[in-house]
């Protein structure tokens, strides 16, 4: 077990824990944190031993552990430390990718890598490489775990979720929203694509939705994530902890789901729901018809700009202001995704597109360096995207983020279960 203070596991109950502790980066994701999380996951999955004191001379081969569901877990919490600021998750430690391909991590592979233009074709021992792969795998992992393991996970999204943030909840099968959550795929912004599963998620939601989240990096809240189903719960933030509270108290009673294991967490976190429809409609419900004509079905991003130019409503002339703002390369080649990840048959095969575009990214001249360079080292806000027009973005050059990686391909633990989202 490869531990790290970021991450805070434990055992309440029949519920495994898992804090996020990293307030001081807005809990943003370093490959430390990926690697424990891969690593506790799968003890998340099977029955603890039992601490009977029993002296049985029974001749039963079957270990005891094996026999006493009741001491399973039922399900697991991913919760943060929120410190000064409310935020789950902010998504990858990207300025530490950023240094790392620019030979300015101070580990001598990275630095060896970049003087040799190795970094962004996937070779093992590279943290440009590692981060992307392992993270991906852990994504993988916490879809397996509701689906083929039956043990459900609630994320508590109270406060800021965005990108690789999103991707260690929206595989899980409850997402609690509350006052306090913003939620964006902000990847557009910095020259990257949405990924963690995004190309699996969001072509599922109704309508231009997805299209719309994924190139826009549009700030979403809670009303937003119950109106396109990103979100399954709303809970007001002062209620959380009794929430938490609830069902661990409920996990250690006999008679809280089959086999001791059954999904009892539905029923306990409705008693603590509460409706938003009082509040009226939200961004993405009243502006749904013009997402809609915009962004769903569409094949290229020159199409989407000319529905919002034809339109000339204020949203279409405040989105058509975003999308000018954002990497052309990016929007072209997450437009595309969206489109492959639709034909894709489970998140196993979207991540592993999605590995592929990130490595791609993260080659030398792409817009990946000036995005971060603008948005997280100078902080001047002001990339110069190269190129920097959709017409200079070929088809060539979209395909070429598609490439398989040989044999650095993403490699996932199989299984015939991941087929349909938890969406």
């Amino acid at each position: 077990m490869r531990f790290t203070p970021k991450v805070l596991p434990s055992r309440s109950g029949n519920i495994g824990m898992l804090q996020l502790n990293n307030p001081a980066a807005l809990n943003s994701l370093d490959i430390d944190m990926v690697r424990f999380l891969n690593d506790i996951l799968p003890t998340f999955t099977s029955p603890l031993p039992s601490t009977s004191t029993s002296t049985s001379t029974s001749t039963s081969t079957t270990p005891e552990s094996e026999t006493s569901p009741a001491s399973a877990i039922r399900a697991t919490i991913l919760s943060a430390n929120q410190g000064t600021r409310k935020c789950y998750c902010a998504g990858g430690d990207m300025k530490r990718i950023y240094l790392a391909a620019m030979g300015l991590s101070n580990q001598a592979p990275d630095i060896q890598a970049f003087q040799a233009k190795q970094h962004g074709y996937g070779f093992p021992g590279l943290e440009t490489s590692d981060f992307f792969r392992e993270e991906y795998q852990m994504n993988h992992k916490i879809a397996l775990q509701h689906i083929e393991n039956k043990i459900p996970q609630i994320s508590i999204w109270d406060g800021i979720v965005m990108g690789g943030g999103v991707g260690l909840g929206i595989h899980g099968k409850y997402r609690i929203v509350t006052q306090h959550t913003m939620f964006a795929f902000p990847e557009t912004n910095i020259g990257f694509s949405p990924d963690v599963g995004a190309t699996h998620i969001l072509p599922k939601l109704n309508g231009g939705i997805g299209n719309y989240i994924a190139l826009t990096g549009a700030r979403l809240y809670a009303d937003d994530l119950m109106y396109a189903g990103l979100a399954t719960h709303h809970v007001p933030s002062e209620k959380v902890e009794g929430m938490v509270q609830r069902i661990v108290e409920e996990s250690t009673k006999d008679n809280c789901g089959e086999d001791g294991k059954a999904d009892s967490v539905e029923g306990l976190l409705m008693v603590y729901h509460e409706e938003l429809d009082a509040r009226g409609m939200s961004f993405l419900e009243k502006n749904r018809e013009q997402i809609d004509e915009a962004f769903e079905n569409k094949e290229s991003v020159e199409e989407i700009m000319k529905v919002l130019e034809e339109s000339k409503t204020e949203f279409a002339m405040n989105t058509l202001e975003i999308l000018r703002k954002m990497s052309p390369t990016s929007l072209k080649v997450t437009l595309e995704s969206m489109i492959r990840g639709k034909r894709l048959n489970d998140i196993g095969e979207c991540v592993k597109m999605e590995y592929r575009i990130g490595q791609v990214t993260l080659r030398k001249g792409s817009d990946f360096y000036e995005g971060i360079r603008a948005a997280l080292v100078d902080k001047d806000r002001n990339p110069k995207w190269n190129p920097a027009t959709l017409e200079g973005v070929t088809e060539a050059m979209v395909a070429a983020s598609f490439e398989e990686l040989g044999e650095n391909e993403l490699i996932l633990e199989e299984s015939d279960c991941l087929k349909s989202s938890n969406l």
